[in-house]
């Protein structure tokens, strides 16, 4: 059985389509998947050994109509229809994904499966599946994922733990261990301010572990490099891409991270970190894994799921979902899973 999976966006929600290719693999331990996904994202699926090829789409640079992009459509296209599948099932249940997922080419009796209408936000996109799945809004979205598989390929859904198919490697003795602050986001109000990561670092520091900092855009090398400023035993790394991040993950002791992708994938690996959480909920969209703590705010308004906070103002320049949780208490939580 050939299968097809479309999950395009972002990078936490590509990933927590990884445990549910390790319950298909359970039960249909020769099938073969390729997988649609946008390319910024495209090294995540050959991480699961399930995985036999990607298709690239660029969906964000499209939506600016160019002769150039509309080429780069075409060929897209002919690369997916250039196999049939007996299963496509849209995880992403989207307007988007669903109509590129009509894209794909079925076997005669091939299965479309996808979300049903009062499964998900957009619910027009469930028109285009022929196998539709109820799965429960209020739960996590790991969970929800596996439900879709579960249901669409017809198996009991699995009570193990999620398995992404992936792992931590063991810290060298050799190396001062290592802390990964993950710091970027997309939402202005998904991230914790400058001067609690600045302490974070000094604590980190303090306690004779070794800081590292990541970025991908030129706002995130800037606050890493104002976290790391003045610290012996900080490192802000090169720009990277996804794997390269991947393997500074396997070597570190932990990590702290806010609602980001990276955080997802530490918990992919199973790397013990706390993530923080004051605009979005935790409990639908939380890292999920071993060797994960949530720190979610208290605060009246949490979770807002909103990109901008409202409460901002002259005097008020942070969100104050963030006021009550100290680096003192994060580095805390953290130190006592690894220490």
């Amino acid at each position: 059985m050939r299968v097809l999976v479309v999950k395009l966006t972002s990078m936490g929600d590509v990933l927590h389509v990884m445990p549910a290719l390790s319950d298909l693999k359970q039960h249909h331990p020769n099938i073969v998947v390729d997988w649609m996904v946008e390319e910024s994202f495209a090294e995540i699926p050959q991480w699961h050994p399930l995985v036999d090829r990607t298709i690239e789409v660029a969906t964000r640079r499209w939506r600016r109509f160019k002769w150039a992009y509309a080429k780069e459509f075409f060929a897209s296209v002919r690369h997916l229809r250039s196999q049939r599948y007996d299963v496509v099932i849209d995880a992403q249940g989207l307007m988007k994904s669903a109509v590129f997922s009509r894209f794909a080419k079925l076997n005669k009796g091939g299965k479309r499966i996808g979300f049903s209408a009062d499964s998900m936000k957009e619910s027009p996109a469930a028109k285009f599946y022929n196998t539709p799945v109820q799965v429960g809004r209020q739960q996590h979205a790991v969970e929800r994922v596996r439900q879709l598989f579960a249901g669409g390929f017809g198996y009991p859904l699995p009570n193990a733990k999620p398995d992404y198919g992936l792992s931590a490697s063991k810290q060298s003795s050799r190396d001062l261990p290592a802390i990964c602050l993950l710091h970027g986001t997309t939402w202005a109000t998904k991230h914790l301010p400058e001067n609690i990561w600045r302490e974070l670092a000094q604590l980190i520091q303090d306690d004779g572990y070794k800081v590292i900092l990541c970025w991908g855009n030129e706002r995130e090398k800037q606050r890493a490099d104002t976290i790391a400023q003045g610290l012996s035993h900080a490192q802000v790394l090169p720009k990277s891409n996804l794997t390269e991040l991947k393997q500074q993950l396997s070597k570190a002791s932990g990590a702290i991270a806010v609602d980001t992708g990276l955080g997802h994938l530490a918990a992919a690996m199973g790397l013990p970190c706390i993530s923080i959480y004051g605009s979005t909920d935790a409990d639908l969209t939380g890292a999920l894994g071993d060797n994960q703590q949530w720190l979610q705010s208290t605060y009246p308004c949490s979770p807002c799921l909103l990109k901008e906070c409202p409460k901002l103002t002259q005097q008020v320049t942070q969100p104050p979902c963030y006021q009550e949780i100290t680096a003192s208490q994060i580095w805390q939580r953290l130190y006592e899973q690894i220490a």
